[in-house]
């Protein structure tokens, strides 16, 4: 009984925090449009300048990685690398959430892309030396069970770097109209 109440006091207290959000945003939204004198743009201002169907970003595979198109025609923006991962561009910049994860998500390819390179390192070491020794020693197989670790471990944060970089792009697409 006492949380069935507890339960409607707080549906109660939310829809009343949320009348007066809402008016609120409905006044401040009725004076922005009497002062028409405000020196930037808002964000809707922006987006109408660039429509969804033309600048909206999306995802697609390449060798070396995941290309950032814009667009119906797939422009090129970006790329955030498989085997070394560069800073995106400030596109992002639109929305702090968009912002911070196309962040999360070249330092996340940053540390998989230490992990696979140096697997695949020594991987290659340790193939190399079980070629030239013409076995496989103790030696060979710590470096290439270190090597075959490495690049496991990496695996799953590719994919991680992968998902921010989706995020990323939604919330960019989610300031445009």
């Amino acid at each position: 009984m006492t949380r069935l109440r507890d339960t409607r006091t707080h549906a109660c207290t939310r829809a009343a925090l949320l009348a007066a959000l809402l008016g609120a945003a409905a006044s401040a939204g009725a004076q922005g449009t009497a002062d028409d004198s405000s020196p930037t743009p808002s964000r809707a201002d922006t987006s109408r300048a660039c429509p969804y169907v033309r600048c909206a970003l999306g995802i697609a595979p390449v060798w070396n990685g995941l290309a950032v198109v814009r667009g119906p025609s797939g422009a090129h923006v970006a790329t955030l690398g498989f085997f070394r991962a560069r800073p995106l561009p400030p596109l992002f910049a639109a929305h702090d959430s968009a912002a911070h994860y196309a962040a999360r998500a070249v330092r996340v390819r940053r540390q998989a892309s230490a992990l696979t390179d140096g697997g695949a390192l020594l991987l290659a070491v340790g193939g190399v030396r079980a070629l030239a020794a013409g076995r496989l020693d103790r030696g060979g197989s710590i470096v290439l069970g270190a090597g075959a670790a490495a690049f496991a471990v990496s695996v799953p944060l590719q994919f991680a770097a992968d998902g921010h970089l989706s995020r990323a792009v939604w919330w960019y697409n989610a300031t445009l109209r």
